[in-house]
């Protein structure tokens, strides 16, 4: 029980140290990423039918990600309620949104899972499976965009663009070299902690991390074909659900616009997640965005930031924060 209460003590500390930058941190963003935005006139533009149809597809992205996340469970044939799956996963959006390249996500799953159903080897394995499909996602969509047919994007646009899908495939490519090759990984890392000094905590705890990916890429693939296929079907259709936000924001702002190049200008900017050291991306992504749909949203640049923004990160963290503290202070059963 001491334990349990130290560890939740822990991460209660840490989750406070998150949120003293990240509070002020938006308050900051919304002054200067949002002043543009007058707010009577957004709400009073704002059509109300899109709107709906964009937190509609917000929780059906939930919902499938909750979806997968049970089939996965299932593999490790463990049993875990939709409910708790739900709550879990919700859980992960807050605790992935207040922490440095979205880390604390899959550091909340096993958190909760070995909490309430599964050992830590199960729990670990689960998230670390759940993180792949989006790696598997994140390379194929990559390679969408460095071949599909894009004269719109030109100049530094196009430059930034290909860097960042050639970026995101580099590092999918080596995290499945990896993965694959976990003896070899050892030996690159072993190289590299002597030339960057890296201390033996630091090289003991990526060579762990490197073994538990290998593991859990190696048992996913060992299941049934059928399931596999589908829960990958599954992560593809949610990540592109997730692009719809911005089209769907389009709609509700009543800009004009080009589907095939909001899309594939969205996937780009979306890669800029990969680089957000930010909690949440914060700053980053909002900067990022308003960059990157300026040329294709005009006057109403801020306006679309902010309610892409909403959708995509600020409802999902409020909503995660509930989840969060909900499960922390619940009692094993």
């Amino acid at each position: 029980m001491s334990d349990d209460r130290s560890g939740i003590k822990h991460i209660e500390r840490r989750v406070s140290q998150a949120l003293l930058f990240l509070i002020p941190t938006i308050f900051i963003i919304f002054l200067l990423v949002f002043r543009e935005t007058n707010f009577k006139t957004f709400f009073e533009t704002l059509n109300y039918k899109y709107l709906l149809y964009l937190i509609i597809l917000m929780l059906v992205v939930w919902l499938l990600d909750v979806l997968r996340f049970s089939l996965i469970i299932s593999f490790s044939r463990s049993k875990l309620s939709f409910k708790r799956s739900l709550e879990i996963i919700l859980a992960s959006f807050f605790g992935a949104n207040i922490t440095p390249f979205y880390s604390g996500g899959i550091a909340t799953q096993i958190y909760f899972l070995s909490k309430f159903s599964q050992t830590i080897g199960k729990s670990t394995a689960i998230s670390v499976i759940y993180m792949i499909l989006t790696l598997i996602v994140y390379l194929v969509f990559s390679l969408i965009l460095l071949f599909t047919p894009h004269s719109f994007i030109t100049g530094l646009r196009e430059d930034f663009f290909m860097g960042l899908a050639i970026f995101v495939f580099v590092l999918s490519f080596l995290a499945f070299f990896f993965m694959l090759y976990p003896k070899k990984a050892e030996k690159i890392v072993d190289k590299l902690s002597m030339r960057f000094s890296l201390g033996d905590k630091k090289r003991e705890k990526i060579r762990v991390s490197i073994e538990e990916f290998s593991e859990g890429l190696k048992f996913f693939f060992t299941q049934n074909k059928f399931f596999v296929a589908l829960t990958i079907l599954i992560t593809f259709v949610s990540q592109t659900l997730f692009f719809l936000f911005t089209p769907v924001s389009f709609m509700a702002l009543s800009i004009p616009f080009s589907f095939k190049e909001v899309m594939l200008t969205q996937i780009a900017m979306q890669f800029t997640t990969s680089i957000g050291a930010t909690p949440g991306g914060i700053g980053i992504i909002e900067s990022a965005f308003a960059a990157f749909f300026r040329p294709l949203a005009g006057g109403k640049t801020a306006q679309l930031t902010l309610l892409w923004r909403s959708i995509s990160f600020y409802i999902p963290t409020i909503v995660g924060s509930f989840f969060f503290y909900k499960l922390l202070h619940e009692k094993k059963l």
